[in-house]
């Protein structure tokens, strides 16, 4: 009965550590931010969302036509207010009002318009926030990109998205990375129109890494498009390198697609870079099609089956290889 005693208040004793494991340590240093948003002649924003850029975790996001993949994204009401919970840290904000409340996550669309928050000198302005703090920073006064003196420190870069063919690449985007080891990028451009063209305005005397892809969101699918700047391959020859750390027959990143042919890469991303005011041209990015398992298997076994497929198929009951007559 002791020992039955001794184990219910070692039980008792553990479950509430368990339980607090169980809970990301940097969950309890929340901090909480409130503001209310508005333009400079006064008006508030109609509604949309609000961005959080960690000042440490890159490159500025003010751009003419780039949008910057935020560190945390938080509602806007249509009174121009929200309320958002932060890790402690520096933050540059942005604001964009969203003409279709039903529209999936990326960067502004045609008619959206998007803000950054500036300070009483004219430049972005920064929110800091300590651990677990609560701070309601009232009005934030915004503007759109072009009104800020960095914007017109820029380098553009121009180019297009192509098929193999040769033919543009409509509706796609450039991803914009600093590093190749980053997992996400740093910058996604508006998408590309009928002529498959696309011209970045990014911060100058920085090197930049282009990806082509056919959404700007989430990891490649087999069947989708991609490209890599640099790369004249396809993914069958060992093209389309699209993050670093990446050797020949490993390229990391790469979704796993069965029947990929992984071959020794030829073709590395190359870096662009310029200088401010200094326009840039003729980046063009071929657009590979991810192989599709099925596409890929069938294409295999019509060509060694020699048109015998279906006796070598699967789901089919003759597994046996036909009889090979020889001469004699």
């Amino acid at each position: 009965m002791k020992k039955l005693h001794i184990g219910l208040v070692l039980l008792i004793l553990t479950v509430p550590i368990l339980c607090q494991a169980k809970i990301p340590a940097h969950k309890f240093l929340l901090a909480s931010l409130t503001g209310q948003v508005f333009t400079e002649d006064g008006k508030a924003l109609p509604g949309g969302v609000v961005s959080f850029f960690n000042t440490k975790k890159g490159i500025p996001p003010l751009v003419a036509n780039m949008h910057r993949v935020p560190d945390m994204v938080g509602k806007m009401r249509t009174d121009g207010k929200f309320v958002i919970r932060l890790q402690p840290g520096t933050y540059y904000m942005g604001a964009l009002v969203i003409t279709d409340p039903g529209r999936g996550p990326g960067p502004p669309r045609p008619g959206e318009i998007f803000y950054y928050a500036r300070s009483t000198s004219g430049t972005l302005r920064e929110l800091t926030l300590e651990a677990k703090e609560i701070k309601d920073v009232g009005q934030i006064i915004v503007a759109t990109p072009e009104n800020f003196p960095a914007a017109k420190s820029l380098v553009t870069i121009k180019g297009r998205l192509l098929l193999e063919d040769g033919k543009p690449f409509v509706g796609g985007v450039v991803l914009v990375k600093t590093d190749m080891n980053k997992v996400r990028p740093d910058f996604v451009s508006a998408r590309t129109g009928e002529d498959g063209k696309f011209s970045l305005k990014l911060p100058a005397e920085t090197p930049y890494y282009l990806l082509g892809r056919e959404r700007a969101v989430g990891r490649p699918v087999p069947g989708a498009f991609i490209g890599t700047y640099g790369s004249s391959s396809s993914i069958s020859e060992g093209g389309l390198l699209p993050v670093g750390n990446a050797g020949p027959g490993q390229p990391a990143g790469m979704p796993q697609v069965e029947g990929a042919e992984i071959g020794p890469s030829k073709d590395w991303p190359a870096s662009i870079s310029g200088k401010a005011g200094e326009t840039l041209s003729g980046f063009d990015i071929t657009m590979f099609k991810l192989p599709v398992p099925e596409e890929q298997r069938e294409k295999f076994q019509g060509t060694l089956g020699l048109g015998l497929r279906g006796q070598f198929d699967e789901n089919s009951e003759n597994t046996q290889a036909p009889e090979v007559k020889q001469d004699k």
